[in-house]
């Protein structure tokens, strides 16, 4: 982290660094199934909370009172290539224009090897060939692919990655959530049955929901959660109450048995509207649904500062780490071929790593432009920074998504988030 964050966050990096070491913060997320919910709610008020998307709905109010501009996109049930101008794609070049296909074959087998320049003949000095300067180690080997995988600079191959503005979406009052003003410490007690026949609120980072916020779920919308366990972002879209069909995947039996706990102690057990698979993300390619979230594994920097199980940076685990962008990139193109032409697609992590934020979605347009017909667009999400200034940290400088930040009096995060509309 010192090697490769410190050059990108500069300035603000002490401050990450020292966060990141200490001890996160915790929203506490309403279960509106819960029949003694208002109870609940005012039992963490108690505690000096407060309810975050209320003020963040005001917030919302005020922002577009001041920008007052004017709106790219009226309706986002238009078609948006009827406004969106695609360049053609580079044509590939046929068999049959094949300068090998179209050469004569008239001469003989002695005219062709003939023609054959030799790369080493009699004459030929040792001192021709350029001497080898240095040789690298295994171990210096794998820093090189390291490095090549924990860093992102901008493409040089001209794809038209094209970042549009939307209306800026109505916040999901229904889904509540509670913090203590920035600079406070405190912490929730843990959830138990006080309130009613289930748990009454949910413990987790309050930037898991920004990615659900982005998704802007309406109702009648039909919903796939990529990689769904443990199972907080699922409960989070379920507290919206607009989700009619929403489908969990997950890879991990073991993870999926704990989002099935989740249901189970707020939600009374798995509900009619949502299905549970264990499948492998990417095979998820038929455009069934309306949203899509596709919060994918990545390096967990909070996790593996503190915790020895199952940390991502064990020597053992090398080659599963240094593989992440490519499979983030392979479960995000999954996640786009799932989505309705017209649907929204959003992406996130938990990492502050370039390479496996703006890094993946830049690899992730580069390979729908030059392998697929599907065309899609950035949808800039830059209106969540004033809309919930008074929670999180942002940083200023990513290239398409927004990245929450830890700080000391707001240590949430990090969390990064990208909205991608799928056009046809």
């Amino acid at each position: 982290m010192e090697t490769f964050y410190k050059p990108v966050f500069k300035n603000l990096w002490p401050s990450i660094r020292i966060s990141l070491l200490t001890t996160s913060k915790y929203c506490a997320l309403l279960n509106n199934y819960n029949s003694e919910s208002d109870k609940v709610e005012n039992y963490l008020k108690d505690f000096g909370a407060y309810n975050a998307m209320e003020e963040a709905a005001s917030a919302r109010k005020k922002y577009l009172e001041k920008e007052n501009k004017q709106i790219l996109i009226e309706n986002s049930s238009l078609p948006l290539d009827s406004f969106l101008d695609f360049p053609k794609r580079p044509q590939k070049k046929e068999d049959e224009n094949d300068e090998y296909n179209n050469e004569s074959f008239d001469e003989t087998e002695e005219e062709a090897v003939d023609k054959i320049e030799p790369v080493v003949g009699k004459n030929t000095s040792l001192h021709d060939f350029i001497p080898t300067k240095k040789v690298f180690s295994e171990k210096e080997l794998l820093q090189q692919q390291i490095v090549s995988t924990s860093t992102f600079s901008d493409s040089t191959v001209d794809v038209p990655i094209k970042v549009i503005q939307e209306q800026v979406p109505e916040l999901p009052n229904s889904m509540k959530f509670f913090v203590y003003p920035k600079g406070d410490v405190s912490n929730f007690p843990n959830p138990k049955m006080k309130h009613g026949d289930l748990l009454g609120y949910y413990l987790l980072d309050a930037t898991s929901l920004l990615p659900v916020v982005a998704l802007d779920i309406q109702e009648r919308d039909s919903v796939l959660d990529l990689c769904a366990a443990p199972g907080g972002k699922t409960l989070a879209m379920l507290q919206t109450l607009q989700t009619e069909n929403i489908t969990c995947n997950d890879e991990s039996w073991t993870r999926l048995g704990r989002l099935r706990d989740i249901a189970k102690w707020y939600l009374g057990g798995v509900p009619s509207s949502m299905s549970v698979s264990r499948n492998d993300g990417k095979q998820f390619v038929d455009p069934l649904y309306d949203k899509v979230l596709v919060d994918v594994p990545c390096n967990t920097d909070r996790h593996v500062l503190i915790s020895e199980d199952n940390n991502l940076f064990k020597p053992g685990r090398v080659d599963e780490r240094l593989n992440l962008p490519s499979r983030q990139r392979d479960l995000l193109i999954a996640g786009i071929q799932s989505c309705k032409p017209g649907g929204t697609i959003v992406y996130s992590t938990c990492t502050l790593s370039p390479a496996q934020n703006d890094g993946v979605i830049q690899a992730t347009m580069e390979h729908l432009w030059k392998e697929t017909e599907i065309d899609s667009v950035v949808i800039d999400l830059s209106y969540l920074r004033p809309i919930f200034a008074s929670i999180f940290s942002f940083f200023p400088e990513t290239k398409y998504g927004q990245l929450v930040i830890p700080s000391l009096s707001s240590n949430f995060g990090p969390m990064y988030i990208c909205k991608i509309k799928r056009i046809r």
